[in-house]
């Protein structure tokens, strides 16, 4: 079984038990069949770290029992997934405000807010909108269908797991590194330089690593550059 800290890989396949739907997967071929397939995203097992609470508390819960190799269902209540549903949280806007921003509504849409999250539009009639800012599986049992695939033994493992968390998979097998008792040094790849946010991505490694791996390492990114520069 595992414990704090353990780096765990799953496949899983999330559907909502009230009507079978399933609404999440990690394997491409189970998104084509329930029609949820998205051709921008890249399928392949999350990454859970245990104790790091960034996957659902039923799932990661549930996680701790289960060794590598074993393929379970959970069945995840609403306070342990995406909480109930508030009330409190369906507002009802004038449908001129969202054409002011290009959006033309219509019922169960989804919608990006301001702030980063969500709300799904409920109805649309006699120019107004209503809002449900409740998280859409809100007061729904959950039931993950999870394979647990590997786990992250030594640090050498662990380190290859953050970067293809942060940089992506293609990343992680592009980025070189160095590792020490007592130190980490990353060789940035030339290609991903000028990348938007790298800055972001490297603090966010450096922080994951630090907490996981020991806050006594020190973590150095290298630039190289040479003269296929010149051509960019």
């Amino acid at each position: 079984m595992f414990k704090d800290g353990d780096f765990v890989f799953i496949d899983y396949t999330l559907r909502l038990k009230d009507t079978g739907k399933v609404v999440e997967t990690t394997n491409e071929e189970e998104a084509k069949k329930n029609d949820i397939y998205e051709t921008d995203r890249k399928y392949r097992p999350q990454l859970v770290i245990l104790g790091e609470h960034r996957v659902v508390k039923g799932l990661e819960e549930g996680l701790y029992n289960l060794n590598v190799g074993d393929e379970v269902e959970l069945e995840v209540p609403p306070e342990k997934g995406f909480g109930e549903r508030d009330p409190g949280k369906v507002r009802i806007v004038p449908l001129s405000e969202l054409r002011k921003q290009k959006i033309d509504p219509y019922p169960n849409m989804l919608l990006r807010l301001s702030d980063g999250g969500y709300a799904t539009v409920r109805s649309v009639s006699g120019g107004r909108v209503v809002l449900d800012m409740n998280h859409p599986y809100a007061g729904k049992v959950l039931v993950y269908k999870v394979k647990v695939l590997r786990s992250a033994e030594d640090k050498q493992e662990k380190v290859k797991a953050l970067l293809s968390r942060w940089f992506g998979s293609e990343g992680s097998e592009k980025f070189t590194f160095e590792l020490t008792d007592n130190s980490l040094r990353v060789n940035v790849p030339q290609e991903y330089v000028l990348v938007e946010d790298l800055g972001l991505m490297m603090r966010m490694f450096a922080r994951d690593t630090l907490t996981f791996l020991g806050q006594e390492l020190t973590v150095e990114f290298v630039e190289k550059f040479d003269k296929s520069i010149l051509a960019q």
